[in-house]
């Protein structure tokens, strides 16, 4: 098969998962409300300790549309990750698609169990651990609802840009793509990665986007560098 045929092929994995992601995200614009009220009734605490604070319509926009997005990709990572293992497997060597099938598979798995661990166990948890055991007498504790949120897609898009940057340096490794010790694409991963991420933290995390940046990228690399490289 000609090299422009293998990126055409290449080319329509991508454009698939991205048609998936937004067809999901369309779907589930109609039922996000139901979404957001499932999830605050996890939160096992008195209603009126909780309250939904909107400055601004187009921020609460942008918060339900970041909801639509982290779950779309949940959904999507799985399929783009059997679509590509069996796109690549054929041009690979047995010890070569045994790592690709560990690297795909395990990211594509991943992601949407950290998603929902994250957002129906950990956040909860903390919301009703914080609002039992660090409560004062005579004070009452109101919980924003919208910062717990900005809170949970902030977490959501470390792991996401964090396991996909894992995913891309190991491939890199993995297909040969590098120079010496080094995946040849490894500093412009590690920019595009830690400027994505510092880029759509929420204000929420203002003040730490640097440091969660720059950490998510270097973590991301070290995991890689467990891949073996095959030339």
């Amino acid at each position: 098969m000609p090299v422009s045929e293998h990126f055409s092929e290449f080319y329509n994995i991508i454009r698939i998962s991205v048609l998936g992601i937004i067809f999901i995200s369309f779907f589930l614009s109609f039922h996000i409300d139901k979404l957001i009220q499932y999830w605050l009734e996890n939160i096992e605490i008195d209603t009126e300790l909780v309250e939904l604070s909107i400055y601004s319509p187009y921020d609460w926009i942008n918060t339900k549309w970041a909801i639509l997005l982290i779950f779309s990709v949940s959904i999507v990572s799985p399929i783009s990750s059997i679509k590509l293992r069996n796109f690549a497997s054929s041009g690979l060597y047995p010890r070569e698609q045994k790592w690709l099938s560990i690297i795909l598979f395990t990211s594509g798995l991943l992601i949407p169990l950290l998603m929902f661990i994250i957002w129906f166990l950990a956040l909860p948890f903390c919301v009703n651990f914080f609002s039992q055991s660090g409560t004062i007498d005579g004070v009452v504790a109101k919980f924003d609802v919208v910062s717990i949120i900005h809170l949970g897609i902030g977490i959501s898009w470390i792991f996401v840009i964090g396991i996909s940057t894992f995913v891309v340096l190991s491939l890199s490794r993995i297909f040969g793509i590098v120079e010496g010790k080094e995946s040849r694409i490894r500093i412009r991963v590690l920019l595009i990665s830690s400027s994505i991420l510092f880029l759509t933290l929420p204000a929420t995390y203002e003040g730490l986007r640097v440091f969660i940046a720059f950490s998510t990228a270097f973590i991301s690399d070290f995991l890689s560098r467990m891949a073996p490289i095959y030339e």
